[in-house]
Formats: C-alpha cells, structure tokens, sequence
C-alpha cells in the first residue's frame, strides 16, 4: 500500500469519525432539554417614589435581592471588561469555546493542574439554571445545553439573563442588585474600579464577597485590572488609578424606606417595581421626624404619619411605625390602617354639618354648662365651664358640652350616613340607630388614614377626593363631604387654634394664616391626635401604644401637634392661608347682626346648677400599668367632674394643695392599691381605688 493511499484512508476515516461525532453531536443537542429558567423567574422587587427614586426594596419569594437586568442601563465599560475576562469569544462562539477548550486542557496537562476554565457565558447560564454536582459528565451535559440556548437566544439575551442570575455573595444576585446592595448606585454609574470589582466576584462570590472578605475582594480586583490592561482591555494608567482606589463597601447600601407602603403596594401588583406617589425627600424626613419623636418615649408607643397632597389624592407620605423592626413597640403593625378612637378630632365636622343645615352660625351664642341629655352628661376636658360663648370659640377651645348638643341637633344617623354617603363609615360597636352621643367625644373608630383623608375636604372646600397610592390610581372625586360654605367656615375657624407650646404660627406667603388643625386625645389616654392642613396638603398624626394601653400623659395637643408641625415645616409653603377659600361663605358670613334664631343655640346659662362630684379618672377598679424601676415617681392625671372649685384632692392619705381645675397631676411612687378622694368647696367628697402596677 502506497503512503498516499494510507493517508487518503487515514483521513477518509477520520472523516468518518468526525462526521459521526458531530451527527451524535448534533442528536444530542437536539434532544437535550432547555434549562429551565423557572427558578430564577421571580424577581426582588423596589419600592419607588413619584419621581423614581428608590425607597427601598423587597427580597423575592426565594429570599434573594435579584432584579432583572437591562443592557442598557448596564455601564457599557463593565460588560466589555467582563466579556474580555470571562468569555473573550462570547460574541463568536455558538456556546461553547472550543478553542478555549482546547487551551484550558493543554495548561492543565503542562501544569498538572487547573490554570483556567473553558466556561462560556452561555454555559455559567445553563449551571444557574440548573445546578448540579460538579463533574465531566455534568460538563458535558452543560455543554450541550449551552449550544442549545444560543440557538434559542441572542447573544444580547443571554447576556442579559446571566447578568440578572450571576452570584454575588450571600442573597445577592445579579449585577443591579450587586451594585445597589453593596455600592448604592445604579450599574450605569459605576467607575473603573468598582466594574473591576464586580467582574471579579461571581468567580467565587463567597470567598470574595466585599463586605466579608473586604481584602480578598480587593484582590481579585486588582488582577482582574492587571489582566485587562495587559491585554489592552483598559488603559494601564486607568487601571493603576482605579487599583489605588479603595471602593466603600456596604453590608447593605439598599435605602429602608416606606417600609409599610411597600407591602400594602405589593399585595396589590405581582411584579416589577412597587411604584407609589411618596415624595421621597419628605419621606425621609417624615420617617426621622417619627423615629425622633419616639425617643424618651414608653417602649411600648408608636407613632403613624400621613400626608395626602390635596390636588389630587396622593398619598405622598406614609409612615406606618416610627421604628418598623421594633417588636415591643409592634413596629411590622401598619399603623396608618389601624382603627382607634378619635376622641375630639371628630368635632369638627359635627360643627360643619350643624353650619350647613344653618341649625348654627359661627358666631352663635351657646353655654357651656353642664348639660344631661337623655341621661348623657358629658364634663370638659378641664372640667371648667366657661358660660356664654360663640360656636367659634366652642370649637376653638374643644369644648365637650357643644358638639354635643349639636350632635343632637344634627341627628345621630344622619350625621354617621354622611360618611357612608361620601367616604367611608365610621367603625361602630353597634348599629347607627344604637349609637349614642358619645360617638361626638371620640365613641367611634377611625384609622388616621381616614381621618387624615376626612379632613382633606376642608382643606378642598368640602369636596372629598379618592385616596390615590399608585400612578395608576386614576384621580376622581367623590363628591362633597360638606358644603364648601360650611367646610371654608370650618377652616376658618381651626385655622385659629393656638400653635402648641413652643411654636410660632406658620404663615402662607401672603401672610394669612397657613395651617389649621385639631387635635384629640382618646379616653383614658390611648390615643393622641393632631390633624391639619393647608392649602396644599393635609397631615395626620396619631401616637399611642398599638395593645391599646394607655400612654399615660400623652395629650394630641402635647403629643402629637408638635410631630404635625414638624412634617409641616418639611412642605412647601402654600400661597395662601387654609381658610383663604375661592368660595364665598355665604350665610355663614359674619354679619353685623345675625337672624333671631341663629342669635343663641340652646338653653341660656345656669350658673347655679351644680352636678354631683364625680371622679371621671381613675375609675373604680382600673388597673393602670406603667413601666419604672422601682421607686420611681410617676405623674398620674387625676380628673374630676360637677361639684364646685376649688377641688382638694387626697392621694395615699396625703392632703394636697387645692386646684381650681378639674385636672390635677399627682407624683405616685408607691405600687398595688391607691386609694384617692376629691372634696369640693361645699365639702362634697368623691373617693375611688385602682391598682397601680
């Protein structure tokens, strides 16, 4: 046999030998199954702003910060410094690197040891896919899939997959997450060194992981900077600046915000982000002025905030517990939806409804005295009664006595239809036809996000528009709560309510009065609230313990105006005051004399008529709890109500000074039973025993 003819076999059989592998080739990829990409389906999600700016984030359903990537949001630099080092021939290859195999397996046999790998982008795709135990049939297996992919897939596409799957260390996946959970920026923005950085860690994302292993991390940068600029891929003299570099590194540079929105936001759409109409900026500071106003505060107290932008309905702040991750102070309770009781808050727009059917002017003439009504005998906060005064300063000084008795003027079902008719029904332990007067002092339930929502209407001359959380939320009134005659009187009115201590009166640009509000504390101390607004924006605060305990001391006016006003200084700076409406108050104008009828609401003062001397707090048998070492002084409030002042109290068998209120503040140390005994100046004696644990 001829050598020519040797080697026309010889090749003619490896001819056939390469044909049959690459057809046995070719049968397998066709047979071989995609990866599933099903696990890696499910993104983290962020909570963003109005203006896109994030807030924070939540983890996917398997517990990982992973977020879809996009091409071209990615820093065009990062993605050529990591084809270069990780798959120089990605853009040519059909998934798997031949050449690169080649090469791979030639240094391993010259060193008697790995020197590099042969992995493709496209099959390191294929792994996160699909993760199996490491080993030459696994690797085959990979390689068959790689090819069959990227006849699936573009290049672009499998980049972009693997780029939103790759392993960064601990939960973090994918390299948006990476640079927002350990740089806090987006991956369009990142330097030389931080790209560098980011090439280096799915290499051995654990052993490298920056806020661990800062050093390990640092060093695998550097090379992965050395090989590039070796190879030209970056400039030499970039690449010594960008190792000179040391890169801050956070455990999680994510921002923490709106915490409670978020997962509200969330069980109303599946994917993508969590968009809202928050104002990040006041968000922020809404949030650090909750965290603040917490500090000194019982363990066991909370605060909730809201701010609605009047306009259009938007919720633009939202803060649901002023310390979220706190269990003794039920910080993961959404505390904005939270139903607690009013207490005077809700009078105003008992004072509204009586000014639109005209039962009342604003400068009607009523006494404040002590009243019974149908057995209902309701005492002042102060226990004083100040006589003759004008529906205005009623509602100015949250007088007890007078809504009430407009409450009874209005009706009971009338006034609870209103909010069924144009909002949300108020939370009643009983049908409207069972419901009482008390309802007027705070014997209702509301959540301050409808209180908050209620009083925008004043705030809008009346009208009441839907509550939007979401861009979508399409704006829509809902109508009128109130005449705009009735709710500008209103404003007009709380647009006069004192500052609370310590504060100047804020003014709109034109000088007029800017902010008007109310506020309301809840039997027993539960609850304190202030709520306001202008002509921008409406505000709502409520601070009180989520168990219902009471929060000893804690007053609306106290309490909670002064966090409302805080938030108010965070807004911008309306034209004109609340009460500067467009619209006319009509006949609610103050005139120089009014009709007959609207002159006195009511019976004519009874200065001589005295009500039994009644102990209003504590009650009989009340167990009261508060948290102190031991002989610790705490002030108690002690209230009574009827008698005539000045009143003598007697705490513990102690005498003390006589007060001509019917509030006084007790200094108790001891624990157990506390007996007390009030006496009036007509020797009249009221006694009562509670625990005080």
């Amino acid at each position: 046999m001829t050598l020519a003819r040797h080697a026309a076999r010889l090749f003619a059989h490896s001819a056939l030998v390469f044909l049959t592998l690459a057809c046995a080739a070719e049968l397998a990829v066709r047979h071989v199954d995609l990866p599933d990409p099903e696990r890696l389906a499910q993104d983290a999600r962020l909570v963003v702003g109005e203006d896109g700016t994030i807030l924070g984030g939540h983890l996917s359903a398997d517990a990982k910060w992973r977020f879809e990537a996009q091409l071209k949001e990615i820093d065009p630099a990062y993605l050529d410094m990591l084809i270069a080092y990780e798959d120089r021939n990605f853009r040519s290859h059909r998934g798997v690197d031949v050449a690169a195999a080649f090469r791979a397996v030639g240094q391993a046999i010259r060193h008697g040891r790995i020197v590099s790998g042969a992995s493709t982008l496209t099959m390191q795709l294929v792994r996160l896919y699909d993760p199996r135990a490491r080993g030459l049939q696994a690797k085959a297996l990979e390689a068959l899939r790689a090819v069959k992919l990227e006849r699936h897939l573009g290049k672009d596409e499998i980049l972009q997959a693997y780029l939103t799957a790759a392993p960064f260390g601990g939960n973090i996946e994918g390299v948006r997450a990476a640079a927002l959970v350990y740089l806090g920026k987006e991956p369009a923005e990142l330097s030389v060194a931080e790209a560098a950085l980011l090439v280096a860690l799915p290499q051995a994302p654990e052993a490298r992981r920056p806020d661990r292993a800062p050093l390990a991390a640092q060093a695998a940068r550097d090379r992965v900077l050395a090989n590039l600029a070796a190879r030209g891929v970056v400039d030499k003299r970039a690449a010594l600046r960008a190792a000179e570099r040391h890169v801050t590194i956070q455990g999680n540079a994510l921002p923490n915000h709106a915490f409670h929105m978020g997962h509200r936001q969330e069980a109303r759409d599946g994917s993508g982000p969590i968009e809202t109409l928050l104002d990040a900026r006041l968000q922020k500071k809404s949030e650090q002025i909750a965290a603040q106003a917490l500090r000194g505060r019982d363990p066991g107290v909370n605060i909730a905030i809201m701010v609605i932008r009047n306009e259009d309905g938007a919720v633009v702040g939202y803060v649901g517990s002023g310390a979220p991750g706190s269990r003794a102070r039920n910080g993961y309770v959404d505390l904005v939806r939270a139903v607690r009781s009013p207490g005077s808050a809700l009078k105003p727009f008992i004072y509204a409804m009586a000014f639109e059917q005209l039962i009342v002017h604003p400068d009607t003439i009523v006494a404040d005295q002590p009243i019974d009504i149908a057995g209902y005998r309701p005492d002042n906060a102060d226990g004083v009664f100040s006589g003759d005064v004008s529906m205005r300063q009623a509602l100015i000084l949250s007088k007890n006595t007078v809504p009430v008795m407009l409450l009874d003027a209005v009706g009971i079902p009338a006034f609870l239809s209103r909010f069924r008719t144009v909002g949300k029904p108020l939370a009643l332990g009983a049908s409207d036809s069972e419901a009482g007067l008390a309802i007027a002092l705070g014997g209702v339930g509301v959540s301050p996000e409808q209180l908050t929502w209620l009083y925008s209407a004043f705030a809008n001359e009346g009208e009441l528009k839907e509550l939007r959380l979401a861009p979508q939320d399409r704006r829509r009134s809902l109508g009128n709560l109130f005449s705009p005659a009735a709710a500008n009187a209103v404003a007009d009115i709380l647009a006069d309510v004192p500052p609370p201590a310590g504060r100047a009166r804020l003014a709109a640009q034109d000088g007029s009065r800017r902010i008007g509000f109310k506020t309301g504390t809840s039997y027993g101390f539960r609850d304190a609230w202030a709520v306001g607004f202008d002509k921008l924006h409406t505000v709502g605060v409520w601070i009180g313990r989520p168990d219902g305990a009471p929060h000893l001391g804690a007053y609306g006016v106290s309490a909670a105006a002064p966090v409302m006003m805080q938030v108010f200084d965070a807004l911008p700076v309306p034209p004109k005051g609340a009460a500067a409406g467009r619209k006319p108050l009509g006949a609610l104008a103050s005139p120089r004399s009014l009709p007959e009828r609207l002159r006195r609401f009511g019976s004519t003062p009874a200065y001589e008529t005295r009500e039994p001397l009644e102990i209003l707090y504590p009650r009989a048998g009340a167990q009261i709890a508060a948290r102190r070492s031991e002989g610790e002084t705490i002030s108690l409030p002690l209230k009574v109500a009827g008698g005539r002042p000045p009143y003598r109290w007697t705490v513990l068998g102690e005498v003390l000074a006589p007060e001509r209120t019917g509030e006084h503040w007790a200094a108790i140390s001891g624990r157990g039973q506390i007996d007390i005994a009030v006496t009036d100046a007509d020797g009249n004696v009221d006694t009562t025993t509670f625990w005080f644990e």
